[in-house]
């Protein structure tokens, strides 16, 4: 169903392009003769043109980070980078360029919108979808062995970067099992990523390395039910991946803090963390009988640690954090609950052009 509903859209999508394509055929040589004589040029072509308004999407606006709305919504702001250059050119005793004088002319103007429209949607899913901050294009996690979920990762002198230039054109949505099937896991000191391309492939890493790592009875049942939960999804490649272990430092070896489990879910914006019950593990007081008239100021100090890490965590990554305590802790089934509902979740104002498209086709 998915697959020919995409055929549907593709259909729509070159319908809308072929006649963008006409009309500026039977505007472009009237618009490139009128171009030189507005520049007092002898000879002036399609290419140049081109090159002096197509070519400028990240000059004048940030299309690897930019999540656009629509076409009105990504011209409007080409706009704005292309004012705000040519005022800072001017401002810094620059020669501008001709670009916003030119922009003037209503007729250059329109066509302009017209061929930026045509590259909007021939880079449709890129202009539209999910822009995360630039923290999370790499997320590394785990313990005593570390694993990154990368997006669009690229091995390069000896180590693995991100790929700018494909960050926007990858095909699956973001933290996702399909993101793994996709790109499989990083190991940092290896030139090959971890391939894995089916939930039984997936089971073994998660289970078989991931859990046994884990010293925590309540978090070896998370995995556990959260694979089942996999075993019994209806759109598996679009589950959000419940990454364990999420490091704040990254590779750094002495790093900050780690999240129990973590879930950065592409459908609702909404990036959650869990942590299990601190009051028994991370706020534990050592040779308590012994220290009684220090025990108010430890827990204040580990109190003040857990809270700095909330809100790092929040200032850095926009992650929110739920914690279970003890006594939420002895109702399990409500505490997975509380994460199922997380992974589950779906935007319901969320929507693309592809859908909008759809619609119109059916109308």
């Amino acid at each position: 169903m998915i697959k020919d509903n995409m055929k549907i859209n593709q259909s729509i999508l070159q319908e809308i392009e072929q006649d963008l394509t006409k009309e500026i055929r039977l505007r472009q040589n009237y618009i490139i003769e009128k171009l030189k004589i507005r520049l007092n040029q002898d000879y002036y072509s399609f290419q140049r043109f081109n090159g002096l308004f197509g070519g400028k999407n990240n000059t004048y606006v940030d299309s690897v980070r930019t999540q656009f709305s629509d076409f009105n919504d990504f011209y409007s702001q080409w706009l704005k980078g292309l004012i705000n250059h040519y005022e800072n050119r001017l401002q810094y005793g620059e020669q501008p360029n001709h670009n916003v004088q030119l922009l003037k002319d209503p007729e250059i103007e329109s066509f302009v919108r017209l061929f930026l429209e045509r590259n909007f949607y021939r880079n449709l899913k890129a202009r539209t979808r999910l822009k995360p901050t630039e923290q999370l294009w790499a997320v590394w996690f785990g313990y005593k062995v570390i694993f990154g979920l990368l997006i669009a990762p690229k091995y390069q002198n000896q180590k693995w970067i991100i790929d700018k230039s494909e960050i926007r054109r990858s095909n699956y949505e973001y933290w996702t099992i399909g993101h793994l099937f996709r790109e499989g896991l990083i190991d940092n000191e290896t030139k090959s990523p971890l391939r894995i391309t089916n939930l039984k492939q997936f089971e073994s890493i998660y289970l078989s390395i991931l859990k046994r790592l884990s010293s925590s009875n309540y978090e070896k049942e998370i995995y556990d039910r959260y694979v089942d939960y996999l075993r019994n999804s209806n759109d598996l490649e679009n589950e959000p991946f419940l990454i364990p272990e999420v490091r704040y430092a990254g590779l750094k070896q002495k790093h900050k803090y780690r999240l129990d489990f973590t879930v950065l879910n592409p459908h609702t914006y909404q990036y959650i963390g869990f942590e299990i019950s601190p009051s028994s593990s991370h706020m534990s007081i050592k040779g308590y009988r012994n220290k009684q008239k220090e025990v108010n100021e430890e827990l204040s100090q580990k109190w003040h640690k857990e809270m700095l890490k909330r809100n790092e965590y929040f200032e850095d990554f926009d992650i929110t954090t739920i914690t279970f305590t003890e006594q939420m802790l002895s109702n399990f089934d409500e505490c997975w609950e509380i994460i199922q509902d997380k992974l589950k979740a779906r935007s319901k104002e969320k929507t693309s052009v592809f859908d909008q498209l759809k619609r119109i086709n059916e109308i």
